[in-house]
This record gives C-alpha cells, structure tokens and sequence, in this order.
C-alpha cells in the first residue's frame, strides 16, 4: 500500500478529505510497525537517560573498575515473612481475644447494672465513683487492654444518658488506678 501513496501523485492525496487522509495514515502503518517504532525510541530514551544520570558509573563498569551488583528487592531474603509467627515474639491468638471481648461484655453488663442501680437509689457523686471503682477492680485484665478507653466512653455516654453524675473521661480513666480514699 505504501507503494500506491508513492506512485499517487501529491495533488490527489492533497484532494482528499482529512478523515480519508486519517483513515489512509492508520492502514498504511502496521502493528510491527508501530512498536519497532515504540521500542526504538524507548530505547534512545533510557540510553540518554544513562548518559546524562550515570554516565559516571557506566564509565567505571566499563573500564572493569566497578562490577555490577543487583540491589535487593527490599524484601529480606532470610528474615521470616511478616505474617509468619516469629518465636520470641508474643502473639495474641484468637481464644485470648474472645476472652478479652467476653470479659468486656461481661463488664459492660456489671456497669449497665450499676449505672441502673446508682440511678434507683439516687446516689451522690462520691458513692457512685466508689461503687464504680470497686466494680472497675474485678477486671483488671481489662485495665491493661486496648478496651479500656472505650469502656471509658460508654461509662460516660451511660451516664449522660441516664442523667447520673456527669463524668467526663479523664475522670473515669483515672478511676482504674485510684486506691479508695
């Protein structure tokens, strides 16, 4: 086909319409064509690339005063894979984490109550935070738990909820920790 647009002369492809000229230009290149084209200039592109950046380090391999060495990938070829269980690493499994969570339930139900209870015998301040302080002391696996401040906010929203003594976190929080005065 390439034949036939250098046999036309210029005046009858100058006739053409330009969606016909488009039309030829996209039959005229084949696929082959168009990525010897592609690798071509990809080619000219990282070999200038290299020059300009590193021709330093190209000059030193090859002259024999360097070797080439192949960075790591980032993945450390002997250490464990992340989501393998290393020995001395301490590993919370599942049935420790359904401990957790029962014991929280169970918690949050003992202060449900307690809130209830405050609530029918219209406790002061002073007796609520004790009453609450020692139900606080039966779980003292959940005073070290990541749960422990959002048991704090559902004390918090209980009581605002129920129109109890208004705490606010900070002072729930240091409710684990007090010793009875």
């Amino acid at each position: 086909m390439l034949s036939k647009l250098i046999e036309k002369p210029r005046h009858k492809i100058d006739g053409l319409n330009s969606n016909d000229k488009k039309q030829l230009m996209f039959t005229q290149i084949s696929w082959t064509d168009y990525l010897l084209a592609v690798a071509i200039l990809l080619a000219i592109y990282y070999l200038f690339v290299g020059v300009r950046y590193f021709s330093s380090d190209l000059k030193a391999l090859l002259a024999g005063k360097r070797k080439l060495t192949l960075k790591p990938s980032g993945f450390p070829q002997n250490e464990p894979l992340q989501n393998e269980v290393s020995k001395d690493t301490s590993v919370t499994t599942d049935e420790e984490t359904d401990d957790e969570f029962a014991e929280v339930e169970h918690l949050i139900e003992k202060i449900q109550t307690v809130i209830t209870d405050a609530l029918g015998k219209q406790l002061v301040k002073e007796e609520f935070r004790q009453y609450l302080r020692l139900v606080l002391k039966e779980f003292p696996s959940v005073k070290t738990s990541g749960l422990r401040p959002s048991v704090n906010e559902l004390i918090v929203s209980e009581c605002e909820k129920q129109g109890i003594v208004a705490f606010n976190e900070e002072e729930v929080d240091a409710l684990w920790s007090e010793e009875r005065q």
